[in-house]
């Protein structure tokens, strides 16, 4: 339970730093439209701002996989391998590790979901016969 608390409170960490570094270049942008700074100024701050979002885009995707990772090995649900196509995808920016896309996560949750599940199933059967057998 502390694990999805800290997993929380990092991820909206990240949310609200993405927020802060989009307003902050906006500003920027306008500011320098507005004291009609060169078009390569602009374009400039522009890419600036696509690289530091994108950048806390892959902490959020890096973030968000190792959390669903550490869910499928402590319930023993099967990862899909890194061979499997359209599941993972490269981080570019910042590291060279793999991250899960949005098919890879949606398929990981799934699983995770059926096998929680099922172990609320065979837990509730078992306290059921129990309470009978008394």
């Amino acid at each position: 339970m502390i694990e999805y608390f800290k997993y929380r409170l990092k991820l909206a960490r990240l949310l609200r730093q993405k927020e802060n570094v989009r307003n902050s270049f906006t500003k920027d942008i306008r500011m320098a439209q507005n004291e009609r700074k060169p078009k390569e100024d602009i374009e400039s701050l522009e890419y600036q701002s696509y690289f530091e979002e994108s950048v806390l885009d892959e902490e959020i995707s890096i973030l968000a996989t190792d959390n669903l990772i550490c869910k499928a090995r402590r319930h023993f649900v099967l990862i899909p391998p890194h061979d499997t196509k359209g599941m993972w995808e490269k981080c570019e920016k910042i590291s060279n590790r793999y991250v899960l896309t949005s098919k890879g996560i949606s398929l990981l949750r799934s699983s995770l979901r059926k096998e929680r599940k099922q172990q609320f199933t065979v837990t509730n059967s078992f306290f059921y016969l129990s309470t009978i057998h008394g």
